[in-house]
C-alpha cells in the first residue's frame, strides 16, 4: 500500500486555495437515473470511448463549493450516458469524466482527457460541458499514462480539505471527426484558453482580436459566455468584455454567466457591512464616499499578497489625501490569528475587514478569483478592477488620482 504524502506548511496552504480541485471527493454524491435534486431532468451527456480500457465512468461538477458526482449508465460497448439536472447545468463551470475518485490503497486518482488531433498542439482538454439537452462527445483511446506524486486537495465528508501528493492516473482520447464543429468539446479545443490572455510571446491585444475571432466563429457557444464570466478580471477593461460579448448570440444571454458579466460590465458597487478585524462590530466597507477607495482582498496564507504589502504602503503615503485603502481577507476563522500578525507585523495603517462568515458570497459579489484583488471604487461607485502589481495599471491609477 503506497501512502499519501500530507502537505502542512504554510505554502503548501497558499496552493491548496489556489489548486484547481481535480476530483478526489470521497463525499461526492453519487446520482444515477432519477435526480434527487431535481424534479425535472433537462441535460443529457452521451460519451462514446472507442478502444477505452475501463468500464466506469463518472461525471465530477466541481463548480465552486459543489461536489457532485453522477454516475454513467453503460449503454452498450464504449458509450455511457450522464442525466444531469438542469439545476447543475444552469451555473456549472467545470465538469471532468473521471475513471475512478481517489483510491487510498494505490493512492491513486483516474482521469479521462481530450486530445484534439487537428490543433496546432495537442492541448489535453479535461473540462467538458453540455451545450443542449443532448449532447455527444465521441473520441478514441490514445494512451494512458501516469505522473507520480502530484499535489491534489482530497476532501472527506467530516475534514477539512487536505492537500496529499498522490498519482494521477490520465486516460488520454483522441477527439474524433463525428464531434460536430460546434460540440461543446470541438469548441473546447479550438479555444481552451479562451479568455485566459496566458500566451506571453503574444501581446494583449493580439489574445484579446484571437477571442473576438472565436466569438464569432461560435456565438451559440455555452462554454465561452461561461468562460467568459469565469475570466472577467483577465481583461484590462470592461469596454473590452463588451466587445467579446457583443459578439456572442442570445442563446444564452438570459442565463446566470450573462448576469454575471453585465452586473460586473454595469453594475455598482455595494457597500456591504463585514466585521472589524479588531473590534469585531460590523463595518461599512467604505466609510467615505467622497474619495476613491481601493478594496483589497487578501489572506495570511497568500504570498503574493504578502509581496504586494510594500506597493500599497507607497500607493497609500503617496495618495492617500484622496484614496482610502481596506483590506477584507478571506481567511478562515481559525487562520484570522494569522491574519492580525501579518498586519501588525508589518504595520498595516489601512482598516481590516473579516469575510470568514461568507467567504464565497463576499468572492462571487466583488468578482474575487484570485488573491490578491484589488477593486477601485469611485465616488460614484463605479467599481473596476485593477492589478496594483502592474507598472501600467499603477501609473494609471496616480494619473487619475492626480489629475
Amino acid at each position: 500500500m503506497r501512502k499519501p504524502k500530507f502537505i502542512n506548511n504554510p505554502q503548501m496552504k497558499a496552493m491548496q486555495r489556489n489548486l484547481i480541485i481535480i476530483g478526489c471527493i470521497l463525499s461526492a454524491f453519487f446520482v444515477s437515473g432519477p435526480s434527487l435534486l431535481a424534479q425535472t431532468i433537462s441535460y443529457r451527456l452521451f460519451v462514446k470511448l472507442e478502444e477505452a480500457p475501463f468500464e466506469d465512468l463518472s461525471l465530477l461538477d466541481y463548480t465552486e463549493d459543489r461536489k457532485i458526482a453522477i454516475e454513467g449508465q453503460r449503454m452498450e460497448t464504449y458509450m455511457w450516458k450522464f442525466t444531469i439536472p438542469d439545476s447543475i447545468v444552469l451555473n456549472s463551470q467545470s465538469m471532468s469524466l473521471r475513471v475512478k475518485g481517489y483510491d487510498s490503497v494505490s493512492n491513486t486518482i483516474s482521469l479521462v482527457r481530450f486530445i484534439s488531433e487537428d490543433s496546432d498542439s495537442e492541448q489535453p482538454i479535461g473540462n467538458v460541458g453540455v451545450e443542449d439537452e443532448d449532447t455527444y462527445i465521441y473520441a478514441k483511446f490514445k494512451e494512458k499514462s501516469v505522473n507520480p506524486d502530484q499535489y491534489i486537495s482530497l476532501k472527506t465528508k467530516n475534514k477539512e480539505d487536505s492537500l496529499i501528493t498522490a498519482d494521477i492516473i490520465r486516460y488520454d482520447f483522441s477527439i474524433t471527426a463525428e464531434n460536430n464543429i460546434e460540440s461543446d468539446i470541438r469548441v473546447r479545443s479550438a479555444a481552451h484558453s479562451f479568455s485566459m490572455f496566458d500566451d506571453e510571446d503574444k501581446p494583449y491585444e493580439e489574445q484579446l482580436a484571437a477571442y473576438k475571432h472565436i466569438a464569432k466563429q461560435h456565438p451559440d457557444s455555452r462554454y465561452l459566455i461561461t468562460q467568459l464570466a469565469s475570466s472577467l478580471t483577465n481583461y484590462k477593461s470592461k469596454k473590452d468584455i463588451q466587445s467579446i460579448y457583443d459578439n456572442l448570440s442570445d442563446k444564452y444571454k438570459d442565463g446566470f454567466w450573462a448576469t454575471q458579466i453585465k452586473r460586473f460590465v454595469d453594475g455598482k458597487f455595494e457597500n456591504e457591512s463585514l466585521p472589524s478585524l479588531y473590534t469585531k462590530k460590523q463595518e461599512k466597507i467604505i466609510q467615505d464616499s467622497t474619495k476613491y477607495n481601493l478594496i483589497v482582498f487578501t489572506a495570511s496564507w497568500c504570498i503574493p499578497c504578502l509581496e504586494e504589502i510594500p506597493l500599497l504602503k507607497k500607493i497609500y503615503n503617496d495618495l492617500g489625501h484622496r484614496l482610502n485603502i481596506t483590506y477584507i481577507t478571506i481567511d478562515r476563522q481559525e487562520e484570522i490569528a494569522n491574519f492580525r500578525k501579518v498586519v501588525e507585523e508589518h504595520d498595516i495603517p489601512w482598516p481590516s475587514l473579516l469575510a470568514f462568515e461568507s467567504v464565497k458570497e463576499v468572492r462571487q459579489k466583488f468578482f474575487v478569483e484570485r488573491i490578491p484583488h484589488c477593486v477601485l471604487i469611485s465616488p460614484d461607485f463605479d467599481m473596476n478592477v485593477l492589478d496594483v502589481r502592474d507598472e501600467l495599471e499603477r501609473q494609471q491609477l496616480y494619473d487619475q488620482l492626480t489629475l
